[in-house]
């Protein structure tokens, strides 16, 4: 490795320690290299980070973002109330209730934050008032919201799909069938929990008529639609992903102001200005990234952590097997996108070579990194519904520790079977 190259992960390891910004510790490393080598001139960071947010796909990320927070406006308990009808009669019904509105929240609002602080305000407080225990409540909240990663549309997807140059609806399909197995998962582990410490929930004893069930259902419906028109509108070819994250921007927006009528004008000037702030700062990492990605390639990063990487094993298990541990680690100290940046472009062409198809490899690095934001110390998802819930990050331990360790089996799944992840890409075509 060049000398360059050391000065380079050297300076962004040391900036991202310290605390700077990892967009500006991702252009100061860039700079170091390219003041080092004397060639190309520095002028290139500049080039590279306009024509990395110049992208046409990129514009799907603020409509997402901005559709998700404007869905929380009258969609929100619509929804829950939809999951708890179903699924009230479960063992530890509520926390299963919470799953699946996780679900159903992440895949209108493709923010795993806000589905975690939505849900978590929601039904976190009634969670504890019925004896849950404060860490399995934090981690099944906590992990629900990680669904908006897998189940489309998600806002990393797009991500992905950007840096690993593939489809944003192949991946929109690849993680339907991984995130609900995964939420089917968690409600399983939250009914052996309840089940086996026979918990005394105080169960929704009342019994909804036929026209409380038709009233429910309806009240349901338009919120559900909006995953149904975004992905039945781009794989049916009337509109690209992109133009569908516009569709869902101006259905949320009809939804929240003309039909349930909770969003008023200086609410949307509110909800407005963080969607802009939120995207700003996922932009500027997107663009000092890029420069970061082009030097990766032209020093031929991948190839020589590929070469180092054979040459320690040439069992394609084991280099797996070191990528999900690699991954797993990453998770637990960065946050998602900006991993999602960074390695895209080294592990990519190692996947590829192992015979690993780049729309599996994105949605098994998704489940992999989603265990990253339930994982000290950065654990953003965790931290998000222990604020909402009140308490304190370690008061969630150990019980928090059998969703992470759920999660963490899902991901291990979804690399190991890629049929998990690609059979509907390929069913649909």
């Amino acid at each position: 490795m060049s000398t360059g190259l050391i000065c380079l992960f050297a300076v962004l390891a040391v900036c991202l320690v310290i605390g700077v910004p990892v967009a500006f510790s991702i252009g100061i490393s860039c700079m170091t290299l390219l003041m080092i080598n004397g060639n190309p001139p520095l002028e290139i960071v500049i080039q590279r980070m306009a024509s990395g947010a110049r992208s046409f796909n990129m514009l799907a990320m603020p409509m997402f973002i901005f559709a998700g927070a404007l869905m929380i406006y009258g969609s929100t308990p619509r929804l829950m109330r939809f999951a708890n009808m179903l699924l009230r009669r479960v063992p530890g019904g509520l926390g299963a209730t919470a799953m699946a509105a996780c679900g159903f929240f992440g895949a209108v609002s493709g923010s795993g934050v806000a589905s975690a602080a939505a849900i978590g305000k929601i039904i976190g407080p009634e969670m504890l008032e019925q004896g849950y225990p404060k860490g399995l409540t934090a981690g099944l909240i906590a992990s629900g919201g990680t669904m908006a990663c897998i189940i489309p549309p998600s806002i990393t997807m797009v991500v992905y799909a950007q840096s690993a140059s593939c489809s944003i609806g192949d991946m929109f399909l690849a993680g339907v069938i991984p995130g609900l197995l995964t939420i089917c998962a968690l409600i399983g582990l939250n009914c052996f929990f309840a089940i086996r410490r026979n918990k005394k929930e105080k169960r929704d004893e009342h019994v909804y008529t036929a026209k409380e069930r038709i009233q429910i259902t309806l009240d349901a419906i338009l919120p559900l639609l909006m995953p149904v028109a975004i992905l039945g509108g781009v794989f049916s070819g009337i509109y690209t992903a992109t133009e569908a994250a516009v569709v869902a921007v101006v259905y949320s927006f009809i939804l929240a102001a003309f039909v349930y009528r909770e969003l008023t004008f200086k609410e949307f000037f509110k909800v407005a200005a963080e969607s802009v702030t939120t995207t700003g700062v996922i932009m500027l990492i997107i663009s000092c990234a890029t420069p970061f990605g082009w030097i990766m390639s032209t020093q031929k990063v991948p190839q020589m952590f590929a070469e180092w990487l054979l040459s320690i094993t040439s069992s394609s298990f084991l280099i797996i097997a070191f990528i999900f541990i690699l991954l797993l680690f990453l998770g637990t100290f960065m946050e998602t996108i900006c991993i999602i940046i960074l390695v895209t472009p080294i592990l990519l062409p190692i996947a590829t070579t192992l015979g690993i198809g780049p729309v599996h490899f994105g949605v098994a690095m998704l489940m992999n990194l989603m265990v990253g934001s339930l994982t000290p110390p950065l654990s953003v998802n965790l931290f998000t519904s222990c604020r909402v819930l009140g308490m304190k990050v370690d008061e969630a331990f150990p019980d928090t520790l059998y969703v992470i360790a759920t999660v963490t089996v899902m991901a291990a799944l979804t690399f190991a079977i890629p049929a998990m992840s690609e059979c509907l890409p390929a069913l649909l075509g």
